[in-house]
Parts: C-alpha cells; structure tokens; sequence
C-alpha cells in the first residue's frame, strides 16, 4: 500500500480539477507519532486552513490509544461533530500500524475532514456524502509513512436535499420497525446509545430522513469506546457489554437494542417517527423525498413534531385522494394473494406471530400500499385477532416472536 503523502492528495489545476461548484474541504490526521515537538497522541498533519483553535478542539475529540471497540484492522469507526460554532468535523477512524511505543496494540489512525457551515450546507448537510467525496478522490487508508503536511481539497457535492434511493432501500416491516422506533428514541434522548445488529447503513438512512436544516444537530460516532470528552449524540457501542454499562451510567443517556427494539406506542412516539414509518411503509420513495426536501431551512429541531404531523397527512391524504377519483375497476396496488380473504389474513397473522417474514412482509403490503380506508373492516378483525393471539403466547424478549409482536403492532397499529 502506497503511503498517504501530501503529494498524492495534491490537486491538479484549477481549469483541470475544480470544476464550478466545487467547496473548499480542510483536512488532518490524529494519531500516534514521535515527532519532533512531542510524543503520541497528536495531530501530524493538517492543510493549510486548519487554524491553532480548530487544531486545539481536533486534538480533544481524536480518539486515542485502545478507543476502537473491535481490535480489526478492517473495522472503520465514522463519526461527525461540530468545530466550534461555524464548522463541522467529519472523520474516519481506523487501526493503523504497530504503535511506535512498543506497548502493544495498533495506532488509532483518524482522518478529519473540516467544512465551514456554507460548505456543509451544499452537502445538505449530510456527513455521509462528504465522506463519499472524499473516497471518490483518494484512498484513505494509512500508509507506510505518516505524511507531515496535507493540502486543502476541492471536493464536489452532489445529489438533492433527499435520495429517494435510500428510502427505497429500507423495503423490510424488520428494517422499518427498526428504523422507526430508533428515530424515535434518537428525538427523545440527550443522548443515544445503541446497540446488537445495527449498520452504518441506518445512520445514512436516518439522515437521508430528516431536514437539511436539523441534521447537523445528530453528532455521531460509531464503534468508538464510550469518552465522555467526546460529546457525541448518537453512539453506535457495537455488542460491548462492559462498555454499554459504562456509557449507561452517564446523566441523560438512554440505550437503544436493535436486535429488540423497544416500541413506543403510537400515541406517545415522536411524530416525525411516525413520519418515517408512513414514508417507508407508502413505497413512494420520490414522493416522500420531495416533501422532506421541501422542508424550510429555518426548520428547528423542536419543530419537527408539527411538520411530521403535516407530512403523514399530506401523503396519506393524497393516497385517499387518488383512490376516491380512481376508476372503480382499477388494480389495487398491491394484492397481497390472489382471493385473500378474510380467513386468510387471519392465517397469516398467525404465521407472522411464529416468526414467517413472508408472512410479515405481506401483511406489511397489504395495509401499507393501499389506502386504508379500502381494508379498513379487514385490518380492525387482523388486529382484533393479533391481540389476541399475543396475550396467549409468551415470548421472550429478544425471541423472534417478540419481534413480530412488535413489527404486527406497528402494521395493524395497535398495542398487543
């Protein structure tokens, strides 16, 4: 592997490399070194428009010796912060070589990449797409040699406020419970860790789902060890039980399982939860793109309740619409088997409650595809038969039927 220098990230010029549109991007490296004003944990390198007080706060938020959770040179930590009261930090962390001190153990090596809010902002403030500009120009991984300068990067921004990929890609009642009960715990916590299953893939689709404006509230770091110097919103603590307990002792920290996500009930969760759960749950990706995109930029934190009360009904409201003025011989959007009945969609309750993600998914397309109000009598009889049928089983927490408790409560809204 070639090592990182300043003359690999040298950008060409300007008529070459920085086409219209591009932003100004600072960059350093925390990590280990001997260098020849001190021994450590230290910033090695930084470009030229990292200034003596953005290098002071760097140094107190770079993670140190042994703060990787997983002891995997392949593991990557990706983490997000503010610089200040004007900048953003985004980094990426992983194991490097030996530590030079010889006491065991691999350097902790974080790459920084620094943006004014102006800058930020043309990446809809999303972490994610300035670390996919930042691979799209330059590998990332250490090097051989440390570098001992680094230039500043012009880097592209691109793609609108919302990509209806993302919401796309979260297709699954057990991907969607997931992601709806975590925003909720994440609107409601100081701060949030979390825990068991969980994938960088979330954090870029809970981003994806909120507001340009609101998004650089959500700190974030994952598969770091719990600091308390590191004030982050959002801890991603991997399946670390001593550090889960330690990070649960902590004033206003709450704790979040994905292998078993608490519910909230629909009428205590946070509205913009159940936003989230109507925009992936509709299958209209673009259309709920367009309207998170539509969101002002004046939009604070404590307004999201009242505007994701008024985008669940702007989109519900247009599904009844389209239904009302429908030709009455139409195809339902979804027909979850050919002659379902009744019994039927009773069968499959059951089989969900035992664990069947066909069974789930169905259910899950039957009453989230199409407006309600066409199988409103039939969902009222699912639930009826659900609750039921969930006071008779005992399961344990965690188990797969405890999980389908909760994804079925979500589907046919109703508490078991």
């Amino acid at each position: 592997m070639s090592p990182l220098s300043p003359k690999d990230l040298q950008v060409a010029p300007d008529k070459q490399s920085h086409p219209a549109g591009t932003v100004a991007v600072e960059q350093a490296i925390f990590t280990s070194a001997r260098t020849s004003s001190k021994d450590g944990y230290q910033l090695v390198a930084w470009s030229p428009g990292i200034s003596s007080e953005d290098a002071r706060t760097l140094a107190v938020w770079g993670p140190a010796h042994d703060s990787m959770i997983v002891d995997d040179p392949s593991d990557v930590s990706l983490n997000f912060h503010p610089l200040g009261d004007h900048k953003f930090c985004v980094s990426r962390t992983v194991l490097g070589s030996a530590e030079y001190s010889g006491r065991g153990g691999r350097q902790v090596y974080t790459h920084c990449f620094i943006l004014d809010a102006a800058s930020f902002r043309k990446f809809q403030n999303d972490p994610f797409r300035v670390l996919s500009a930042a691979l799209a120009i330059h590998d990332l991984r250490p090097g051989a040699e440390l570098p001992t300068d680094l230039p500043s990067l012009k880097m592209l921004p691109s793609g609108p406020p919302v990509d209806p990929g993302l919401i796309r890609f979260f297709d699954s009642p057990v991907q969607q419970q997931s992601l709806v009960a975590w925003t909720h715990h994440a609107m409601t916590s100081k701060k949030l860790m979390f825990t068991g299953g969980y994938n960088d893939r979330f954090m870029t689709v809970f981003f994806n789902l909120l507001p340009v404006s609101v998004r650089p509230q959500f700190s974030f770091s994952t598969r770091l060890r719990y600091s308390p110097r590191r004030n982050f919103k959002l801890i991603g603590l991997a399946n670390d039980i001593d550090e889960q307990k330690k990070a649960a002792r902590q004033e206003g920290c709450s704790v979040f399982q994905f292998d078993s996500p608490a519910r909230a009930p629909e009428a205590s969760r946070h509205p913009w939860a159940t936003w989230v759960q109507v925009a992936l749950c509709h299958r209209e990706p673009d259309e709920a793109a367009r309207l998170i995109g539509e969101v002002p930029l004046t939009t604070r934190l404590e307004d999201l309740s009242a505007i994701g009360n008024r985008l669940r009904v702007a989109m519900s409201g247009r599904r009844i619409k389209e239904a009302a003025t429908a030709p009455a011989a139409s195809t339902p959007l979804v027909v979850p088997e050919e002659n379902t009945d009744k019994d039927e969609l009773l069968v499959l309750v059951e089989r969900a409650l035992d664990g069947d993600v066909t069974a789930l998914e169905r259910l899950n397309a039957t009453w989230c595809a199409q407006p309600d109000r066409q199988l409103e009598s039939l969902r009222q009889d699912c639930a009826r038969h659900f609750v039921s049928l969930s006071k008779e089983k005992q399961f344990e927490p965690g188990s797969k039927g405890a999980v389908a408790v909760e994804i079925l409560s979500l589907i046919l809204r109703v508490s078991p």
